[in-house]
């Protein structure tokens, strides 16, 4: 069914009053002001009172319906919803849900927009979502989340809870889901699990919601009285007996499908002809794709050009196609297209084609660049099975250079994130409907020219690192590594993308993929002293020594970045970045990792040294990486049990990372981790010094600073547990290292059963992601033991101790900082049974790593 132009933006509703200035005043503007598009012939209904809102105007030809209304209201408003109100107060509300389902072409839809209108004046927020595919779908949510006043993040998940976490606290509001491919774990997160409101989802597929405890309702087609019905009023004809039985045999022969009846009814309308006429020009048996057919046919014959364009839409995605992208880089698209996008006229005389004879829709404003187009995902189904294989290889390759052109080719920058968001959609259709060659000369369909397609998959990529979503990076990456192998001779691309693959790898602590990706890449490399390839080098020799690291393997990781480091220093260009300092960097963390204290902060202090100077007008990354040394000098002063200078430098870390970062930023949130890890620490020294003195006042105000600290600790430490926790599909080892220090501030607090549940979480994460014998486990081993042995639990206690032991032993050497806790827990547990000469050679253990250090 086709929808209607939109109309002016809605009145402003009380309850989101906030969110509405702060979406104004942070320059946004909403994707579906007034609706998705429609027929020129049809009006917006009277305006009903109600919050704003981006719903589709409902066709002017909406018909029937009665019945199926009335059953989703009956699922959305039933009898469970008093029982609803009726929860224990701890209790928090879920969502009704309704699933609309039938088969493409029904009028899901119309039926959709036709309910949320009606109901607008019960709900605080209505919304409509396109949820044809995870990008589509993605993208409505970031909008609707920057919508209602939410602030963006690097993490798209983290914007995506903050979202869920809104609509929790939210009361009567509707999300609708239009389009829904098919019910799926992916798509699911995509869904709010908590909140007082209402989702309705539209979808052909009736199968598979139980986990979702939906109520499903069937949408057929038309009875045929609801039929004879709506084509009386799409052609505009009297209801007279004769017209009333010509509708018939048409509706009949179409088997009351609302799209094909539509499209009949459009094209009989267009061509000024008669449904007598029309039927004899179907054939026998016709069905929606003669229908369509028949159209495309018609419109051939007068305007090629607009049948280009129905054939390039049919490559992107069903909406949302920009009529200021198609002209902005129509230099890309083949000839008789591009001719016609260079006349803003002759567009607008071949769109309004379409949309008359209901193969396109049209939404948005022209007059401020948001006119766009759409396709029914039918159509796009029907056009793109009559192309030839030579027309889908000219229109998918089309597509890809259409794509390549417009995607900024700084994906990285903010700036960049609301162009890269919207366009995500179309790239995915584009990869999705690929066309590719069968030709013996191996010739790559919609890849002929490979090298647009493979700059297009490594901005996706980087867009999708940015946005810490490293799962579908790495898709986008190994695409465009297997595309570079087998269709360009560019070895600076081909190890460019084996370079980005590995580090995506490594960002999802797959070492094994990292590694071999990073060697290939390095490979491509050899031999090669052009600039380009010495720069890419010395990345690809960084991540190398981080994944070297990451396998307790130290001299390997010092020999890959000291390696980075000489190409470095003997290059004019290495003023020009942060390049060198951070290699500098890395090899404190090194050098930090394998016990080595002295020469870890000797490394963090030359890396601030390699910082070029930009004189006062430094550049804020600059002043955030001091931030960082200043970081990771803190942990290097925790690690020596230098607590109040670890406080004040990670004090001074945080501070700066606010300021320039946010708070739910990633190095915001490590930064505060570790100083709340330093006062707990301190905490706990402080609450020894209270057992151990002998004065009554001085054990009050040492108690009292203890549970500041441990309170303080509490605050910062909160937050970034629930950051890493938003963001632990694609960070699972980050969460689990909040975890240990979460688990250890649980049991400061006197919660050891809550500590044990925490610490035990974090060991099963790195068991199941780094094996039984990495020191990532023997960290949280460590932890656990004063948990067991607080529950009253020493021999288990001992016993996990021990083999934290071994594995940082085996691991790290006989004198790494990360033994003294080890060895000191261990001596609580041989005092516990009896063992004093046990305890105290532990205790000389523990002190004499501490004196190395």
């Amino acid at each position: 069914m086709i929808v209607a132009d939109r109309s002016g933006t809605p009145a402003l509703w009380a309850v989101l009053s906030v969110a509405v200035l702060l979406a104004v005043t942070s320059g946004f503007s909403m994707r579906h002001p007034s609706g998705h598009g429609g027929s020129p012939t049809a009006r917006e209904p009277d305006a009903l009172p109600g919050p704003p809102h981006n719903l589709p105007v409902l066709s002017t030809y909406f018909t029937g319906r009665a019945a199926e209304t009335q059953r989703i209201v009956g699922v959305l408003r039933g009898p469970d919803r008093g029982r609803r109100r009726r929860r224990r107060r701890d209790e928090r509300p879920v969502p009704r849900v309704c699933v609309l389902y039938g088969a493409t072409g029904a009028g899901k839809s119309e039926l959709a927009v036709a309910y949320a209108r009606d109901q607008l004046t019960r709900h605080s927020l209505t919304w409509w979502l396109n949820a044809s595919g995870p990008d589509a779908l993605r993208t409505e949510l970031l909008e609707f989340a920057q919508y209602v006043g939410i602030h963006d993040q690097e993490s798209k998940n983290v914007v995506l809870m903050n979202l869920w976490r809104w609509l929790r606290d939210q009361r009567n509001w509707l999300l609708v889901y239009d389009g829904w491919p098919a019910y799926d774990d992916a798509l699911r997160r995509l869904l709010p699990s908590e909140g007082d409101g209402e989702v309705l989802i539209t979808t052909q597929q009736n199968q598979g919601w139980d986990g979702l405890r939906a109520s499903p309702v069937e949408l057929r087609v038309f009875p045929e009285s609801e039929g004879i019905e709506f084509l009386v009023r799409r052609l505009g004809v009297e209801p007279t007996e004769a017209a009333e039985e010509a509708c018939t045999r048409l509706g009949r022969r179409l088997g009351w499908l609302p799209l094909a009846l539509e499209q009949a009814a459009a094209c009989i309308v267009q061509a000024e002809t008669t449904v007598v006429e029309y039927l004899r020009d179907l054939p026998g048996g016709a069905s929606v794709e003669d229908t369509f057919r028949l159209a495309v046919s018609r419109i051939s014959e007068t305007s090629p050009a607009a049948v280009d364009l129905l054939r390039l839409c049919t490559f992107l995605a069903s909406e949302d196609v920009q009529k200021t992208t198609l002209m902005q880089y129509r230099s890309v698209l083949p000839d008789r297209l591009r001719t016609v996008m260079a006349d803003p006229v002759t567009v607008n005389r071949e769109v309004l084609l379409l949309v008359d004879h209901s193969l396109l829709t049209r939404s948005g404003d022209w007059r401020d660049g948001s006119a766009a187009y759409g396709m029914h995902p039918r159509v796009q189904t029907l056009i793109h099975d009559g192309l030839s294989l030579a027309e889908r290889l000219e229109w998918s390759q089309a597509a890809v250079r259409l794509m390549e052109a417009c995607f900024p080719m700084t994906p990285d920058l903010l700036a960049s994130r609301p162009v890269c968001e919207r366009l995500m959609p179309h790239v995915e259709a584009v990869i999705d409907k690929l066309a590719w060659g069968d030709d013996t000369g191996g010739g790559l369909g919609a890849s002929q020219d490979p090298e647009a397609l493979a700059r297009l998959l490594h901005r996706v990529g980087a867009y999708q690192e940015h946005r810490c979503d490293w799962v579908r990076s790495l898709d986008f990456f190994e695409r465009e590594a297997e595309l570079r192998e087998i269709g360009t001779g560019d070895a600076l691309g081909r190890a460019t993308a084996r370079y980005a693959v590995a580090r995506q790898h490594y960002l999802l602590a797959q070492l094994d993929g990292a590694e071999r990706e990073c060697r290939r890449a390095l490979q491509l490399c050899d031999d090669r002293e052009e600039e380009a390839f010495l720069r890419l080098r010395a990345h690809c020799q960084r991540q190398l020594g981080g994944i070297m690291r990451e396998r307790n393997r130290f001299s390997e990781a010092l020999a890959a970045v000291q390696t980075a480091v000489e190409i470095y220093e003997g290059q004019a260009w290495r003023e020009e970045s942060l390049d060198w300092a951070v290699a500098e960097q890395e090899i404190g963390l090194i050098h930090r990792n394998a016990g080595h204290l002295t020469q870890a902060a000797g490394h963090y202090e030359r890396a601030e040294r390699r910082i070029p100077s930009r004189g006062i007008q430094e550049p804020s990354d600059y002043t955030v990486f001091r931030a960082m040394l200043q970081r990771d000098l803190g942990i290097v002063a925790q690690d020596r049990g230098q607590l109040e200078y670890a406080e004040e430098r990670l004090a001074e870390a945080l501070a700066v990372f606010g300021a320039h970062r946010g708070p739910e930023d990633f190095e915001t949130a490590q930064t505060a981790k570790f100083l709340s890890d330093v006062l707990r620490r301190r905490s706990e020294h402080h609450r020894e010094e209270a057992r151990r003195s002998l004065r009554v006042l001085r054990r009050r105000d040492l108690r009292r600073r203890a549970r500041t600290e441990l309170d303080q600790a509490d605050r910062l430490l909160g937050p970034v547990v629930e950051l890493h926790r938003k963001r632990s599909e694609a960070e699972e080892h980050k969460y689990a290292a909040c975890l240990n220090k979460l688990g250890s501030l649980r049991l400061a607090q006197g919660r050891p059963a809550e500590a044990r549940r925490t610490l035990e979480q974090a060991e099963e994460i790195y068991l199941r992601l780094y094996g039984e014998r990495h020191y990532y486990r023997a960290k949280s081993l460590t932890r656990l033991g004063p948990v067991l042995r607080a529950q009253g639990d020493s021999a288990t206690a001992e016993r996990v101790l021990r083999e934290a032991n071994g594995i940082f032993r085996a691991a790290l050497g006989d004198d790494h900082p990360a033994l003294m806790a080890v060895c000191e827990h261990l001596s609580d547990c041989a005092a516990d049974r009896g063992d004093h000469e046990e305890a105290g050679r532990l205790r000389r253990e523990a002190d004499r790593i501490r004196r190395s250090l």
